[in-house]
């Protein structure tokens, strides 16, 4: 499928979440994202993995997602402090914890649009085979609007990973 199909798709349901647009056009939720409007997705190596988990453990309760084609699995809570061993990233955490196979991050994307007419703000964790490993949302307040603490923090994170990787 080219890139204009998958933009077509993408134009049919703006806020659809990637996994869906992807289903409907035949791809992999890797390349939705690619396709993305300009502003709305940067994306990095996923060789930054640990770095990226370690600061988001200072970020407070986030939405933690998985979204397979069985299941859209939501967590909210803070991210607990990770460590690498036997091959894996290990989360330690009772709310959030389990093991991840880190080295199989191709992409982390920090995403930006609009999902359900809300703003949203993520950062997406990507395999080498083009599927979503899992997504983290930034919390809402009492009002629902996205953290302003948890947006300074993606957008300094960010900030710091590009101008790392233009070095």
């Amino acid at each position: 499928m080219t890139k204009d199909a998958i933009r077509d798709a993408i134009a049919e349901n703006p806020a659809g979440a990637l996994e869906d647009i992807a289903a409907r056009a035949g791809v992999t939720p890797l390349a939705v994202l690619d396709a993305l409007p300009e502003g709305e997705a940067v994306s990095l190596p996923g060789e930054l993995f640990t770095e990226v988990m370690e600061d988001i453990t200072r970020w407070g309760e986030i939405t933690f997602i998985v979204n397979t084609p069985n299941i859209i699995f939501e967590v909210k809570a803070p991210v607990g402090p990770g460590e690498v061993g036997h091959g894996m990233f290990n989360l330690h955490d009772k709310a959030i914890g389990g093991h991840i196979h880190y080295r199989k991050c191709a992409r982390i994307a920090f995403v930006r649009r609009r999902f359900f007419s809300m703003d949203t703000a993520s950062v997406q964790f990507y395999a080498h085979d083009g599927s979503c490993m899992f997504k983290i949302y930034l919390g809402r307040d009492g009002n629902k609007a996205l953290k302003p603490d948890q947006i300074a923090a993606m957008d300094a994170l960010q900030a710091r990973l590009l101008e790392g990787a233009a070095a």
